[in-house]
């Protein structure tokens, strides 16, 4: 199978935050993904879980022979050896990882959405997908047009990369 570009949003506000990005990036390599670029490390405000430590947040660009579902079961492996909890709902975790685009696919279905349906909502994820692909277009939008959409709250950048 051809290579493949894809984006994934990673995030954790439990724990060494940076080193178990930085673990899941290893991880990530080690099951056959290629790390391309990463974008600085932000943090912010943990949204929807009431009292809750902050998140750091990066976008990566990756290139993998896998298809987007096989993807999609090497970031679940990567987080559930790293220690994630689901609890069904939004809570805070050691890591997550996001599957933001695959390509130019699109997909929906139950267990995957691509490009992620939330991208646009959430200034965590767009701020870093701009500082690395800033001419990418979602939606029939480039990125830059959807971040300009949004307000920057209590985002800072803490690190210029995971590495």
């Amino acid at each position: 199978m051809p290579l493949t570009t894809s984006y994934l949003a990673l995030g954790s506000n439990v724990g060494e935050r940076l080193e178990q990005m930085r673990s899941a990036l290893k991880l990530l390599g080690a099951a056959g993904v290629t790390i391309v670029t990463e974008s600085p490390v932000y943090q912010n405000r943990a949204i929807g879980m009431g009292v809750a430590d902050p998140f750091l947040n990066a976008v990566v660009e990756v290139q993998t022979e896998l298809g987007p579902e096989g993807l999609l079961d090497v970031c679940l492996a990567v987080e559930n050896k790293l220690g994630r909890v689901r609890t069904g709902g939004w809570s805070p975790r050691t890591i997550d990882i996001d599957v933001l685009t695959f390509g130019r696919t699109s997909i929906d279905t139950e267990r995957l959405q691509l490009p992620h349906p939330r991208i646009a909502e959430r200034d965590f994820v767009l701020q870093p997908l701009a500082d690395i692909a800033p001419e990418l277009e979602l939606f029939r939008q480039p990125i830059k047009a959807l971040l300009e959409r949004l307000p920057l709250v209590e985002l800072e950048r803490v690190a210029g990369s995971l590495r």
